[in-house]
């Protein structure tokens, strides 16, 4: 897998309409979309004291995922699942699944791309392709959005506005994707852990044609085994969770840790 780019600098992010920043002139734009403002992505989530948020990102897998699930449904926990495009149009029953056990799916574009080297346009195909075939699983549309590595490019805000997404960033990230080791991923995620917290994992690769075989950069065994072990421990010592759609928006502010998530 590509190296993932070093974190992004602060974004000041403004308060206009999605529409100005797209480039579509306000006046074409209904009254409603020129008055909603561009969100800031969100690192926390606001549902009190010792709730934190668990999610995924890069699947579904029909590997991996169901193995997640299967962990989760274990501890009675709900999760949320940061889909890419091209792998639910691939799996589309493993996105069934995750919506029938009560989980929540967000959009992470179609093919895992860098969003700030597109187009204002190819940004939005990014995103629509992937709302369109999430409901076309029959699966209700997400409402939460993640940028791949995240690269919040203003674009991507403004389609946020426009789509009615709120973008979720992540406040812990034990750097799953890169195969530390089963005991090194929980034990960074447990070091994490605190009200609020949102934790970064991956149950898939970007998907397509040029998927990595298990092992080779794929193989998310690790963060299953990881899971295993860190979500009993965070349980005995008082954490709930949660997902971030179903509470009003929590701290926002692009700060993932180095280096930077999948």
């Amino acid at each position: 897998m590509p190296k993932p780019r070093s974190p992004l600098p602060r974004r000041r992010f403004l308060a206009v309409s999605a529409t100005a920043l797209l480039g579509l002139g306000a006046a074409a734009a209904p009254a409603a979309a020129r008055a909603r403002r561009v969100p800031a992505p969100e690192a926390e989530v606001n549902a009190g004291s010792m709730v934190m948020a668990l999610t995924f990102d890069d699947g579904p897998s029909p590997q991996y995922t169901p193995q997640v699930l299967d962990v989760l449904r274990a501890h009675s926990v709900h999760a949320t699942f940061f889909v890419c495009g091209d792998n639910v149009g691939l799996y589309p029953d493993v996105v069934r699944r995750i919506a029938a056990e009560g989980h929540s799916l967000g959009n992470h574009t179609w093919s895992h791309a860098h969003l700030s080297d597109l187009s204002a346009a190819d940004v939005r195909d990014q995103m629509q392709r992937t709302q369109d075939a999430v409901t076309k699983t029959g699966v209700r549309a997400p409402v939460l959005f993640r940028a791949p590595y995240g690269d919040f490019a203003d674009a991507s805000l403004a389609v946020c506005a426009d789509l009615g997404l709120r973008p979720i960033s992540w406040s812990v990230d034990p750097t799953d994707w890169a195969n530390p080791g089963t005991g090194t991923i929980a034990d960074r995620v447990v070091a994490g852990a605190a009200t609020g917290a949102i934790v970064l994992n991956h149950d898939g690769t970007e998907g397509g044609d040029d998927d990595p075989a298990p092992g080779s950069g794929g193989d998310r065994s690790q963060t299953v085994a990881a899971l295993k072990n860190y979500l009993p421990r965070l349980i005995d010592a008082g954490y709930t969770f949660t997902t971030p759609d179903a509470h009003p928006p929590g701290r926002s502010g692009v700060t993932p840790q180095a280096p930077a998530g999948r």
